[in-house]
C-alpha cells in the first residue's frame, strides 16, 4: 500500500530538496540513478524501478534535447502527482543529445502511471522555458536552491 506525498504543483514548482547544484557526475547512467534515488525518498517508489524507468526511456532516444538541456521523463506505478527533479551538473556530460552537445541541466518528470496529462503539461512548460537562452543562463548562474525555486516558479506555472 503506498501512501501519497505531496509533490511539485503547477503552482509550486519545485521542492527544495528536489534540486541538486553542482551536482557531480561522469555519466548519465550516474544522473538517472542519483535523482532515481531521491524520487524515491521523495515520492513513493522504488529508486531501482524509477531508474529503470527512466533509462528504459532514454532506450527509446535521447531526452537531451540540446542547448545543454535534458528532459529525462517516465511513467511510475504509485505517483499520485507529478514529481520534478532538477540538477545543474559540476560538469556537462555526453548525453546523445540531438545537437551532439553535452548536458549540464537536467529536468526530471515522473508522472503518474494513470492520468500522465499534468505531468506532459508540465514536461511541455519546462521544455519551452528551456528553449530559451536567457532562462538557461539563469539557471547557470544560480548559487542558491531558492534562486533555482524563484526561476522556475516564474515559468508561468
Amino acid at each position: 500500500m503506498t501512501t501519497p506525498v505531496n509533490h511539485m504543483t503547477t503552482a509550486d514548482p519545485l521542492r527544495p530538496d528536489a534540486i541538486f547544484l553542482d551536482f557531480p557526475a561522469q555519466t548519465k547512467a550516474d544522473v538517472l540513478k542519483a535523482l532515481a534515488a531521491r524520487a524515491g525518498e521523495i515520492a513513493v517508489g522504488e529508486p531501482v524501478v524509477i531508474a529503470r524507468a527512466l533509462t528504459e526511456r532514454e532506450r527509446l532516444g535521447s531526452t537531451g534535447v540540446g542547448a545543454g538541456v535534458a528532459l529525462p521523463h517516465a511513467a511510475i506505478d504509485g505517483l499520485v502527482e507529478p514529481v520534478v527533479l532538477f540538477a545543474r551538473l559540476a560538469r556537462p556530460i555526453d548525453w546523445e543529445a540531438v545537437d551532439d552537445e553535452p548536458v549540464d541541466l537536467v529536468a526530471v518528470v515522473l508522472s503518474p502511471s494513470r492520468g500522465a496529462g499534468a505531468s506532459l503539461n508540465l514536461l511541455a512548460k519546462f521544455a519551452r522555458w528551456l528553449r530559451d537562452a536567457a532562462a538557461r543562463d539563469k539557471l547557470r548562474a544560480c548559487t542558491e536552491v531558492a534562486e533555482v525555486q524563484r526561476a522556475f516558479a516564474g515559468t508561468g506555472g
